[in-house]
């Protein structure tokens, strides 16, 4: 399933669930249990139409997360029409600055 399929690609997961997952791809365990991504976004209903929100909102964002091989469904490269938004996404996040005392 995941033989073409290298270290970073944007791929886009069909769970179980029905839920589609959009995420960069690390690595798969040489088990086949499990593969581990970052970057994990969905496609949901916003107040303008579809908008991509975070998929595992609680998880520490600077770890993968690992998601089981038999929970996937489908496996493929993203839509070449989405990789600009999904990048952007994560290009556009900025932290706010820190307040200060005005003298």
């Amino acid at each position: 399933m995941f033989e073409n399929i290298k270290e970073n690609d944007i791929i886009t997961l069909k769970l179980g669930n029905g839920e589609e997952v959009l995420a960069k791809f690390v690595r798969k365990d040489s088990a086949n249990t499990y593969i581990e991504v970052v970057k994990g976004l969905v496609l949901m209903q916003g107040p303008q139409g579809v908008a991509l929100g975070s998929f595992f909102s609680t998880a520490n964002p600077d770890k993968p997360i690992k998601v089981k091989i038999a929970n996937i469904m489908c496996v493929s490269e993203i839509n070449p029409k989405l990789v600009d938004q999904y990048n952007n996404v994560f290009s556009k996040i900025k932290t706010q600055a820190k307040p200060t005392i005005i003298t």
